[in-house]
């Protein structure tokens, strides 16, 4: 069946209303038995997407591809002992949001002895009992550091406290003991956001303006809404990323036009805008020339080491900052007219385009860029309607690629991260950065976007980040409320405060500034949303920090 990754995903969205027939269960030694309800204590039924996307992963948020059964209510796995794992569905918890709850035994991750154990594990109460003590370490911490708790922070962390000790005090009253647990994660999250939060702002506040970070964002039209795109744009930013894909670029094979690309840099000219070009290497279909797809690897590499050293010896003197490799941990997509590679040959093309990159330009800034952090891809489904529980043999997470380069000798100097939503919590998403620190490499943001409606808009699809975003049904996870511009900006002023607070994130770049996406600052008649001026307030506050 082919169908482009649009196609894919509608045929994804359909697949979702399909019953599914619930399985017999069969009894295996070492299995465990999960239960999960609604904030009611209702069952979660058999169809629900929150029982078809439980999934495990490690400390590292690495998933573990395991299999398992469900019925209304229940989940049954045999847990995995390589090494401790947290278990996570998404939920919906009155009062915050929709999200993907985690338990992970208080922090210290289950093992098969522990969780055994415990069988059957009432999942709401372990997420309840497991946020809350995740709040109490990010309390100790926020103290340890003179970080003041507002009353509103400690009305929440008491009342998520209460809300465990009802859970506790239940009993066998199994639907007490939920609906209580609900409580408490309800104010768990909360507590758990904003204690990050208060830490973030006073570790800002606390350390002097950083010269030299970089506050970016797409700037494919630039160089189409000049000037008064470009004044708008210049007024809160000081980073753009231009397009340099080969499939724009070389479209007809022997014929190179970098005519696009040079319309954009010229744009930035008498600007203190700095440029970054993206991407050298990306081998989705979409921004692939034709005669560049479906053909073996030696080609494939031969042509692609061809274009990187070519665009970065053409601009050496006026872009030092490149995306190298783009998502190679999750392309080439079979299913879509490319070949698929292996693993092995992915980092061997990313270690030869990182060498090629600077025999072209010794001074140049090289960026890896990672979508998809929580490897939502492995939880998947087939456009046939079949969940897919495993990678494609080509594809891992983020930080296994990351390792296999590191292992390769390959020499960068950045990671790049994406964040589109994708139904987590900023409890989730700062012990997401901060787990690739371990690599010891400046982190950029590369991609972020929030969007303020869910509403279709013109050219495009409502469902665009579905897949590598947040998986299946993540981009529509509501964060504290309905998507509107006020959400969208305080998803924006979390996620900026956040970042810009840790010492080795060097670069913020939201995607899009205009145009037609629900996410862009500046909508198509060229009017601002609220996250514009939020963004823009916080950068200029930050900036002036003596």
């Amino acid at each position: 069946m082919d169908c482009n990754r649009r196609e894919f995903i509608t045929l994804v969205s359909a697949a979702l209303s399909v019953p599914v027939v619930s399985p017999v269960f069969a009894e295996v030694s070492g299995e465990v038995h999960c239960l999960v309800y609604d904030a009611d204590g209702n069952p979660l039924p058999i169809d629900s997407v929150s029982l078809q996307r439980f999934y495990l992963c490690d400390s590292l948020l690495r998933p573990f591809t395991v299999d398992f059964e469900t019925s209304a209510g229940e989940i049954r796995f045999t847990p995995p002992s390589e090494r401790p794992f947290r278990i996570s569905v998404p939920l919906t918890v009155p009062g915050f949001g929709e999200v993907f709850a985690y338990a992970d035994d208080s922090g210290a991750g289950y093992t098969p002895g522990t969780l055994g154990k415990a069988s059957p594990l009432v999942l709401n109460y372990a997420f309840a009992r497991d946020r809350m003590a995740t709040v109490r370490g990010l309390e100790a911490d926020c103290k340890q550091l003179g970080v003041v708790i507002t009353p509103e922070i400690q009305q929440r962390i008491d009342d998520a406290q209460a809300g465990l000790k009802r859970a506790d005090a239940a009993g066998s009253d199994r639907t007490a003991q939920v609906r209580a647990s609900m409580e408490s994660l309800r104010d768990s999250l909360w507590a758990g956001e904003l204690l990050s939060l208060a830490r973030a702002r006073a570790t800002i506040e606390r350390n002097p303006a950083r010269t030299g970070f970089l506050f970016g964002c797409n700037g494919f039209g630039l160089a189409a809404g000049y000037p008064d795109t470009l004044n708008q744009f210049a007024a809160v930013f000081n980073y753009t990323t231009i397009p340099i894909y080969e499939g724009w670029v070389e479209p007809q094979k022997g014929h190179p036009d970098y005519s696009y690309f040079e319309a954009q840099l010229n744009a930035l000219m008498g600007t203190t805008i700095l440029p970054k070009g993206h991407p050298g290497i990306w081998l989705e279909p979409e921004n692939t020339p034709k005669w560049l797809q479906n053909i073996g690897y030696d080609e494939t590499k031969k042509y692609c080491l061809e274009h990187v050293h070519q665009a970065i010896s053409r601009y050496r003197h006026r872009v030092h900052i490149w995306d190298i490799v783009n998502e190679a941990h999750v392309q080439p997509e079979v299913d879509r007219g490319m070949n698929g590679f292996t693993r092995e040959d992915n980092v061997d093309l990313t270690v030869e385009a990182l060498r090629t990159a600077r025999a072209a330009d010794p001074t140049c800034y090289r960026v890896i860029n990672l979508t998809g952090t929580w490897a939502d891809y492995y939880m998947g489904m087939h456009p046939f309607g079949q969940w897919q529980r495993r990678p494609a043999p080509w594809q891992q997470s983020p930080y296994d690629y990351l390792t296999m380069l590191r292992d390769a000798g390959a020499e960068y100097e950045a990671i790049g991260l994406q964040f589109y939503h994708s139904g987590r919590d900023f409890v989730e998403f700062e012990r997401d950065i901060e787990s690739f620190n371990h690599f010891g490499k400046d982190i950029h943001i590369t991609e972020m976007g929030f969007p303020c409606t869910l509403a279709p808009f013109a050219g495009q699809d409502q469902q665009q980040y579905a897949y590598w975003g947040g998986g299946i049904g993540g981009e529509k996870m509501a964060w504290h409320s309905e998507f509107t511009q006020t959400v969208q900006a305080d998803w924006v002023e979390y996620a900026y405060t956040i970042c810009y607070s840790k010492p080795w994130m060097k670069a913020i770049s939201y995607w899009d500034f205009n145009g037609v996406g629900n996410d862009a600052y500046v909508q198509v008649d060229g009017k601002p949303r609220e996250s514009y001026y939020r963004v823009q307030n916080l950068i200029r506050k930050w900036q002036s920090q003596s």
